[in-house]
Formats: structure tokens, sequence, C-alpha cells
């Protein structure tokens, strides 16, 4: 089984869509997806699944917005891709020690994007 991170996009930010996270669990658990779990109130979910994952981003939307009534993109990458993420950083340890010394706010953010552009 692939190790799949899920990202929804627009949930629980600024007291707007929220969702808790045993909903959001029930629901990825109810349409098959294996050993769910939440992190906090983020909207991020990790799961197990043998489906692809145009497959899974449009059944993990429709059913979030079946249950919820909210339109909620979804973003999926495996395991692996993130590894590839944070391996292929561009910036060494000193470089992010000495920004997040010049900072009270966090200062690396990772963009991604549902496909190509």
């Amino acid at each position: 089984m692939i190790i799949y991170l899920a990202l929804l996009r627009g949930i629980n930010v600024g007291g707007k869509n929220i969702i808790k996270m045993a909903d959001l669990k029930r629901v990825f658990e109810a349409i098959g997806l294996c050993d769910v779990k939440t992190y906090i109130q983020s909207g991020n979910v990790l799961f197990k699944s043998d489906e692809k994952e145009e497959v899974l981003s449009d059944k993990i939307e429709h059913e979030i917005e079946a249950v919820f009534g909210i339109p909620a993109k979804v973003i999926l990458r495996t395991s692996k891709e993130f590894k590839q993420i944070i391996l292929n950083c561009p910036f060494s340890q000193d470089e992010i020690a000495e920004a997040e010394n010049l900072s009270e706010a966090e200062s690396l953010y990772v963009a991604l994007l549902a496909r190509t552009p």
C-alpha cells in the first residue's frame, strides 16, 4: 500500500469551514482508506491506499462536500514525495537557522500544486 498525505485547502482556517478531525478521519475510513491519522486541527490526513492519486483526490473531495457541505480542494503527496521535498531543500541547515534567528515568524515554506502547471 502507498502512504499518502492529504492536504485539504481551506479547512479550519480563520474560523471558517470547520471540520473536526475525528469526523474527517471517519469520512476517510468510510471510503475505504486505511490507517487514517489526522494532525491537530490542520486538515492534514495521513493514510494508506492502493488507489491512484487522481482517483483518490476526486473521491476525497466529493465525500467531503457530500458529508460536510464544504467544497475543499485536496492535494495528495506520497510519503516518498515528501521525503524528496525535504531532501531537495535548496537551503543549508545554517541558512535555515540564520533565517529562524532573524524572525519571530516561520521562515521556510513549501508550496504544492495539485498538477504540473
